[in-house]
């Protein structure tokens, strides 16, 4: 796990999506040496959830569970190592009961859980709370679209239009990441996507995600705004033709606004 940010046998959303399977084969053996595994389940959600791990990105991890009293226990097996790692962990212990009371008031939450994926346990458990989640976002979308607009809103006031800045946020800003993933979100709602955006706002996320991806490896920081000094770097390792910060930046314009269109 140490050693993925500098694996250069792939870049970008490959390489993002190669780390998560890394974590997830990590994580996984981490529960087998947990005595009685019977009634427990590890959810990734997030980013995570979603299988496009950054190196920066945390790893938000649900240990799911049917009223076990070692709970807590089983959790610091777990946890604990995550953290001797060096790894930024987002954890949380819950009951499907409890996580879906917690979601039915709270949008991030609810989100979060639409990306709920099992990583290791009991999968029943993982589905259950993937079901009942999205059972939960239907029934209560008018009022938790009605958060989200207003949410999209103010992020795009602070952050801008990645499309048209030198120093875009490639997730915050109008036409990131998290566009994408909020029209994601509506969509589970209900269905409103035209025929054919689907397979463009892949494509764009894609684009995007890659950019964020190699960011975080260039810097080894956290954070999401692609500066001027690093651009060079990013273009090179995405191969892209010209390999400078002028191609980059008209990957990633271009990648912007188709999301900001479908959005």
């Amino acid at each position: 796990v140490s050693g993925s940010r500098e694996d250069r046998s792939t870049s970008g959303s490959a390489w993002s999506r190669a780390h998560t399977a890394l974590i997830d084969a990590w994580i996984s053996d981490l529960l087998l040496e947990v005595d009685r595994p019977d009634g427990i389940a590890l959810v990734a959600v997030g980013g995570y959830g979603r299988s496009e791990l950054a190196p920066m990105s945390d790893i938000d991890l649900l240990l799911m569970h049917e009223g076990r009293p070692d709970i807590a226990d089983i959790a610091d097996r777990i946890w604990y190592p995550i953290w001797d790692a060096g790894l930024k962990l987002g954890h949380a212990v819950r009951t499907v009961k409890e996580a879906l009371s917690l979601a039915s008031d709270d949008l991030e939450t609810a989100t979060a859980l639409l990306s709920a994926r099992h990583v290791a346990g009991n999968p029943a458990i993982t589905e259950e709370l993937a079901t009942k989640s999205s059972a939960l976002w239907q029934k209560r979308s008018q009022r938790f679209l009605a958060e989200l607009s207003g949410a999209v809103q103010a992020r795009h006031a602070q952050a801008g239009e990645v499309a048209f800045l030198l120093e875009p946020d490639l997730k915050e800003g109008r036409g990131g990441l998290r566009d994408a993933h909020a029209i994601g979100w509506a969509e589970a709602a209900r269905p409103m996507l035209a025929d054919g955006d689907p397979e463009v706002l892949a494509a764009a996320y894609d684009r995007i995600l890659s950019a964020r991806v190699e960011l975080h490896r260039a810097t080894g920081r956290v954070g999401d705004r692609l500066n001027l000094q690093d651009q060079d770097a990013i273009a090179e390792a995405l191969g892209l033709p010209g390999g400078d910060a002028n191609a980059l930046l008209r990957l990633v314009s271009s990648a912007a606004r188709d999301i900001a269109w479908i959005s």
